[in-house]
């Protein structure tokens, strides 16, 4: 019943407004002050409710950046190193349809799917799903994504960002920030599921059913699979951190470990019955419905896990949890004689932040082929600006719901005015880098991610550009065996009053935590489109944290401004620079050598103010060019073992 029909006098129809009794207002804000007092203890209770055991377990955990694991380990037969050499065995080409991914089988599978009729979309659901069960330190239905699609001339952008829930607070964590990576607090309101649904229903092909998209997956977690060197390396090292100290979350987890209560080994056979059971139940059900069902047995068992390590959701938030649907951030640009239109993701992402860098350095970049060190050193120096002007304008996003907020940033960032204030200001020079007030960041002055991003092409041009994550290895390392779904740990990825997260990100003002409000996700899927002929031209996307929009930035950059074939670009050394650490990182300082042709241009970078850190592995990137009539499809080998498959 509409709340303002109960004020409406008795005898009084059709009255123009309601009149109101002054005891109604008292007892309607009695009533008001009860529940807000019984919803604060409700909170309350369930945080103090916490074991102090468990807490006391967790204290001085640290988890952090997951690409740190894979650098310079001999074991892991250089995962995680970049190659200024590429084979060219890792360049998939094909005439008609392509799709790249971290992990091989998932890709045959997504190119399966096309070839049983399904289009961009449909593969996409299957690729996603695939990726969940196969990588699933990286993503899965326990966490949320973000997706651009093109479906002939339609496109968008599906923001299916985990949601903080009702009983989420600023300073929720106290002292305690582990509680934000690691435990039930950690965990927000997953959305992939419903993403994928939401992208099935309007882009899908109508050819094929949800069901048929889910089988293969479901087939393969009952038959299983091969434990892989990158999975096995995963596992040892949060064993090694925190399942070793945390026995009563090590005791739910039924797949990583053997009979003997030991790590499973590379090589290992793989099945996981319970989780093919949970995608059976989705399948059967025909939508995504199922798994939001405060009533459903999905729902059920997942908040009771999520209570058991401390958590405070509830079944309520999961029926909350919707996805938002709008246009992609757009801009169109001219590179030499190409005349592109970049499409990139909305919502709580980076995309936005991309473009605008995109036009910052398109706009200060000069047409001279690079043939000196001379110009190599300005072109680097134009890069790293790219990415500060990039991070700062970062800092202003969040889930602030004022009234135009969000498109008022949109209107500015897309256009080049602000470009033009900032050279016309003197806040940008070819001769040096300033410090990082300059470029005025939002920030709050106190200070693999386990990501997997998927680019698919169909044989009509369909486009899908998917970022999908539970953000850390295994993200807040609960696990509800019931469902065999893992849980994200998101809320790391708000900002906390005082502390960066794990990526060292310095905490924005507009990204603190609220009730059922999204955090800043770093993603920045991407489709690019040739103007002339309407085709994708370029689909690219990475994970890493911090580093996506800056790693995509460098991709776009090497593939149209350096014209370096897709392979090059993807295998190639990565650059980041993020204002806060005042440091350029760059995964292998080598690419700067004499022995690479470069004769002092770290030091002629020095002088114009930029200082070095060598990273190791910062981003793992996928993306599909297309070259002529060729698609050509190149998957993330170097850092993440992943390779393409297109026809």
């Amino acid at each position: 019943m509409d709340d303002k029909s109960t004020l409406l006098p008795i005898g009084r129809k059709g009255a123009s407004k309601p009149i109101r009794n002054p005891k109604t207002k008292d007892s309607v804000l009695i009533v008001a002050a009860v529940f807000i007092t019984i919803l604060f203890v409700h909170t309350f209770v369930s945080i103090s409710k916490r074991s102090p055991l468990f807490e006391e377990r967790i204290q001085g955990i640290s988890r952090s950046d997951p690409y740190k694991i894979f650098q310079d380990d001999p074991l892991l037969d250089r995962i995680g190193i970049p190659d200024l050499n590429p084979s060219k065995e890792h360049l998939h080409k094909g005439k008609k349809a392509m799709v790249a991914s971290d992990v091989p089988l998932c890709s045959t599978m997504g190119k399966e799917i096309l070839l049983k009729g399904g289009n961009a979309a449909d593969a996409a659901v299957t690729v996603a799903l695939c990726i969940g069960s196969i990588n699933s330190h990286s993503s899965g239905i326990g966490g949320g994504g973000f997706i651009v699609s093109k479906n002939k001339e339609d496109y968008l952008s599906i923001d299916a960002r985990e949601m903080a829930p009702h009983g989420a607070f600023k300073e929720m964590y106290g002292d305690n920030f582990v509680l934000s990576k690691v435990g039930g607090l950690a965990i927000a309101i997953p959305g992939e599921l419903k993403g994928l649904f939401e992208l099935f229903t309007r882009h899908g092909s109508k050819k094929l059913s949800w069901k048929q998209l889910l089988d293969p997956v479901i087939k393969l977690n009952r038959e299983g699979f091969p434990c892989s060197k990158v999975f096995k390396r995963v596992i040892d090292i949060e064993n090694e951190v925190v399942f070793s100290r945390v026995p009563e979350m090590k005791s739910n987890w039924d797949f990583i470990f053997n009979k003997h209560n030991e790590v499973i080994n590379e090589g290992d056979w793989i099945t996981r019955p319970n989780y093919a059971d949970t995608l059976q139940l989705i399948a059967n059900n025909g939508s995504a419905a199922i798994f939001y069902d405060p009533e459903g047995p999905i729902v059920k068992s997942l908040v009771d896990t999520i209570r058991q390590f401390g958590g405070i959701i509830t079944k309520d938030d999961f029926s909350r949890y919707e996805v938002n649907v709008e246009r992609p951030i757009n801009v169109n640009i001219s590179i030499g004689d190409r005349d592109l239109s970049v499409h990139s993701s909305n919502g709580v992402s980076c995309g936005l932040a991309l473009v605008a860098g995109l036009n910052f350095f398109n706009e200060i970049h000069n047409k001279t082929e690079i043939t000196t060190d001379e110009q190599q050193v300005l072109l680097t120096h134009k890069l790293i600006e790219s990415f500060k002007w990039l991070s700062s304008i970062r800092s202003s996003f969040g889930d602030v719901q004022v009234e135009n907020y969000k498109q008022g940033l949109i209107d500015k960032y897309t256009s080049k005015d602000w470009i033009h204030e900032i050279l016309q200001n003197g806040n940008y020079s070819d001769k040096t880098t300033f410090p990082w007030k300059n470029y005025d960041p939002q920030y709050e002055l106190t200070e693999p991610k386990g990501t997997s991003h998927f680019s698919i092409i169909d044989e009509d041009d369909n486009a899908i550009g998917m970022t999908t994550t539970v953000n850390l290895l295994f993200g807040s390392l609960v696990y509800d065996n019931n469902t065999g779904i893992i849980l994200n740990n998101e809320m790391d990825d708000f900002s906390q009053p005082n502390v960066p997260n794990a990526f060292n990100l310095t905490p924005s003002i507009y990204n603190f935590i609220g009730p059922y409000k999204r955090p800043l996700s770093s993603t920045a899927p991407t489709i690019i489109t040739d103007q002339k002929t309407g085709r994708p031209d370029l689909l690219i996307g990475a994970a890493g944290g911090s580093r996506i929009p800056t790693a995509i930035l460098q991709a776009i950059i090497r593939v149209y401004y350096e014209n370096k074939p897709l392979l090059e670009s993807i295998s190639f050394p990565r650059l980041h620079h993020q204002l806060i650490p005042e440091v350029a990182m760059v995964e292998n300082i080598t690419i700067f050598s004499e022995e690479h042709g470069n004769n002092g241009i770290i030091d002629k970078l020095h002088k114009l103010g930029h200082d070095w850190y060598e990273s190791g592995s910062l981003t793992a990137m996928n993306g599909i060019h297309r070259n002529g009539d060729t698609l050509e499809g190149v998957s993330d080998y170097w850092r993440k073992r992943g390779e393409a498959d297109g026809y």
